[in-house]
């Protein structure tokens, strides 16, 4: 499994709708909060050199029409708050990856802020 490099880019699913996306837009820091009741180790993101937004948001069953969209984020940006991202490949998805807590906290709403500002939305496609 190979390392990823701080200047990859991941991915991540934004729902649509007021609670994932605020006014600007921009990307709310409920997108990061862990689901403890689902054992969730740490943020599901994929490497944009491996997968696609279009195939993310297909793998997730969303579509631009829906409100859905695409997030983005500097590994070694997360990095530098303390958190860490790992490869986590999964059967449908190679470039699975995770932002888990390091030595900053996912369960700290003032570090998912941080990570929320951090990430940034892909331009729309047609």
């Amino acid at each position: 499994m190979d390392e990823i490099a701080d200047d990859e880019i991941l991915l991540r699913h934004i729902p649509g709708g007021t609670l994932w996306q605020a006014p600007g837009p921009r990307i709310t820091s409920a997108n990061f909060r862990l689901r403890h009741d689902q054992n969730e180790t740490g943020i599901s993101v994929t490497r944009a050199k491996i997968t696609t937004p279009q195939r993310l948001l297909e793998m997730v069953g969303a579509s631009l029409e829906q409100g859905s969209r695409v997030g983005f984020v500097r590994a070694g940006d997360a990095r530098q708050l303390g958190l860490c991202v790992v490869p986590r490949p999964v059967g449908h998805d190679a470039g699975h990856a995770e932002i888990q807590s390091g030595q900053a906290r996912l369960d700290d709403q003032a570090c998912r802020k941080k990570l929320a500002m951090l990430f940034h939305f892909l331009p729309d496609q047609p």
